[in-house]
């Protein structure tokens, strides 16, 4: 029975066995040439690190699956686990499979896009583009003045009109969608904008950027 159970535990997770109690492979994320994947905490093992009060042990790690490796954690502070609330986590790929950004979603839109850059089957690079967007919107949010999101997050990107991370081939990052204080629209005094950007993987900078200041009219 035991033998069974565990059998059962390593289809599902699509992990071998040392791995396959404790995480699962994120469908959504396996390159189209079928060699990288990230896999995510169960929801087992996402409680037991809080019941021993050790969240930090919660990883999302990129792996490469011919044969079985794990690559490397994103870094980010807000991982995503099995059935998390409002949580998401999936990748966009090249036809390539050179070039992929992976998402992880929050309520109000991404917490975090990591771009992913591979030669040769290795991964050279990682870039947080949306860190580097928030980069170019923190100057017209500080001197707006305007209250915050919250304690954790300055403002928020709305998704709720689309992906505000396209790749386009495997040269280019579409950046276009909205940052706001306030997504709920109920505050006076809010900040929001929008930015239309492209982020040349190549190159790793931006190489163009517009940034427009949305008035509390507009953002109703």
């Amino acid at each position: 029975m035991k033998n069974r159970k565990r059998q059962a535990r390593i289809l599902q997770s699509g992990c071998p066995e040392q791995y396959a109690k404790n995480y699962l492979i994120a469908r959504s994320t396996i390159s189209p040439d079928k060699k990288f994947a990230v896999i995510y905490p169960t929801l087992e093992a996402e409680e037991a690190a809080e019941n021993a009060n050790h969240p930090e042990r919660i990883k999302d790690c990129l792996v490469a699956l011919q044969p079985f490796t794990v690559l490397g954690e994103l870094p980010t502070k807000y991982p995503y686990f099995q059935n998390e609330n409002h949580g998401g986590l999936g990748a966009e790929w090249s036809d390539d499979s050179s070039v992929a950004p992976i998402t992880l979603d929050g309520k109000w839109g991404p917490h975090d896009v990591f771009l992913l850059e591979f030669r040769d089957g290795k991964l050279v690079r990682t870039t947080n583009v949306l860190a580097k967007a928030r980069d170019l919107l923190l100057p017209g949010y500080r001197k707006s003045k305007a209250e915050p999101y919250n304690d954790i997050f300055d403002f928020v990107f709305d998704g709720e009109d689309g992906p505000v991370f396209k790749l386009d081939g495997a040269n280019r990052v579409i950046i276009d969608g909205d940052a706001t204080t306030d997504p709920k629209r109920i505050s006076e005094h809010r900040w929001s904008a929008q930015l239309k950007a492209v982020w040349d993987v190549s190159q790793g900078k931006f190489t163009s950027q517009k940034i427009t200041r949305r008035t509390s009219k507009q953002s109703n």
